[in-house]
């Protein structure tokens, strides 16, 4: 939604209507997924895309109805291989696009979820979720309504991806509610301003989209010499830097330091804290020990079976650079909802 963004304002100074189309279901192998978006000014001006090419002509014709009527609308589309291939696409499949007018509910601020009705009565309605429990808006439903779904809409913004929920038993009947997700930018946190960490931050920043953060209570390691793409650099402990800098779920934890004394109180507080991934340098060995004393510490079996040891994906890395794409892989896999539980310490180490 943030690119779209400076051309809906530019219409919209301009005096122009505008709706936002949102593919909210996709089935088989459709080249857009759900919360992929596009915008068009009421003269058929639009950016964005729904699918790549094969049905934007006719969303522009359906959205400049919407503004006309005031009135959103579901839209399936199939797209046949035929009609893929004549647009330079390698695929088809089945989406569904909801197209509504732009108004004052669409978020611009994160994190914060924005709940709505594509199906049901009250075809519309919104309510916006901040994380922390704040909701405002209405489906109409009713207010224990609204708060079911402002938690659900939390659980999904929480989760990362956009994607719809069913309500069999919605007071009034049946609904279909899209969760459109606004988490806030992704950030890495580095604990240990050590070689591989140096790759990661080059990594992560080439692969845009993430911020990063450098910790380290070793002044000779965290500085803007060894790191100048960082965002941040705090030569600190890290339990002092995680009392003050709480991590949200938009956090990604790479503990690299390989010393307990290090390490240990940046993963007692990760484990504790929201934050979407916890990861930690070291051999099976290593990790084994390592969660012993966590739980000594207090950490519970739980907590503990968020941690991510050995860090990063198994893919022979051996150099810095390979290391931190195997970092870097797996935090990515997390972002977008795909990674598995963490896995046993037992497996083969990636990294020693």
């Amino acid at each position: 939604m943030k690119e779209l963004l400076p051309d809906i304002e530019r219409w919209r100074e301009a005096g122009k209507k505008v709706a936002v189309a949102t593919v909210v279901q996709a089935y088989g192998s459709a080249p857009r997924r759900p919360g992929a978006k596009m915008a068009i000014a009421e003269d058929g001006e639009f950016v964005g895309s729904v699918s790549g090419g094969c049905v934007e002509n006719d969303v522009v014709e359906h959205a400049k109805q919407v503004l006309e009527e005031n009135h959103p609308r579901l839209v399936p589309y199939g797209i046949s291989d035929e009609m893929a291939f004549n647009v330079g696409l390698a695929c088809g499949g089945q989406i569904e696009v909801f197209i509504q007018p732009f108004g004052k509910a669409f978020p611009t601020e994160k994190p914060v979820a924005f709940a709505y009705v594509v199906e049901g009565e009250g075809q519309g309605n919104g309510l916006l979720a901040w994380e922390f429990g704040k909701h405002r808006g209405s489906l109409g439903r009713g207010d224990a309504f609204d708060e079911r779904v402002a938690r659900d809409a939390i659980a999904r913004l929480r989760e990362g991806p956009s994607g719809q929920l069913r309500y069999d038993d919605a007071p009034g009947g049946p609904i279909r509610v899209f969760v459109d997700t606004y988490p806030s930018q992704p950030t890495i946190v580095i604990f240990g301003g050590v070689h591989i960490g140096v790759a990661l931050t080059h990594l992560a920043k080439a692969a845009g989209g993430f911020r990063v953060i450098v910790v380290d209570a070793r002044g000779a390691w965290a500085t803007p010499e060894r790191f100048p793409e960082a965002d941040a650099i705090h030569v600190m402990h890290a339990d002092d830097y995680l009392r003050q800098h709480p991590l949200g779920s938009n956090a990604y934890v790479a503990v690299l330091s390989h010393d307990p004394k290090l390490d240990d109180p940046a993963l007692f507080g990760a484990l504790q804290s929201d934050a979407r991934f916890v990861g930690a340098i070291g051999s099976p060995k290593t990790q084994r020990e390592r969660r012993e004393r966590l739980r000594g510490a207090g950490l519970t079996d739980d907590q503990l079976a968020r941690l991510h040891g050995p860090i990063g994906m198994d893919i022979g890395a051996q150099s810095p650079e390979e290391i931190g794409v195997a970092i870097l892989a797996q935090m990515i896999s997390a972002k977008n909802g795909k990674l598995a539980a963490a896995p046993d310490p037992a497996r083969a180490a990636v990294v020693v």
